[in-house]
């Protein structure tokens, strides 16, 4: 068994390997000229990272997973926007002014922490 040290840095790079896996999976960067967008990838980081550490502490269910993979799927194709705030997110339904209809309205949903 290996040190503690050594057992951290294993955990961060499955992590890192998990986040990144999952941003090649979504075609969320992409090359323009010489640069590099990668417009969303720091919420989809963040998010992924709580999902992750959630699961770690065995608090996270195949149900809650799948919740949060159609979340982060939404937000990538701008359906609904995250908001970061203290070690929590938030979701927002994105209102397209051009196909609102007079019931719909903007919608704040709070994860659990």
């Amino acid at each position: 068994m290996g040190t503690s040290s050594e057992i951290n840095a294993s955990s961060e790079d499955k992590r890192r390997e998990f986040v990144l896996d999952f941003i090649r999976q979504k075609d969320v960067i992409r090359t323009e000229s010489n640069l590099i967008i990668v417009e969303k990838a720091f919420k989809i980081n963040a998010v992924l990272r709580w999902c992750y550490e959630r699961a770690k502490e065995k608090k996270l269910t195949p149900q809650l997973w799948g919740k949060y993979r159609n979340i982060l799927a939404q937000y990538i194709a701008g359906v609904v926007e995250i908001k970061w705030t203290e070690n929590n997110f938030e979701v927002i339904e994105v209102i397209n002014e051009e196909k609102e209809t007079p019931g719909s309205k903007r919608r704040d949903r709070r994860k659990d922490k």
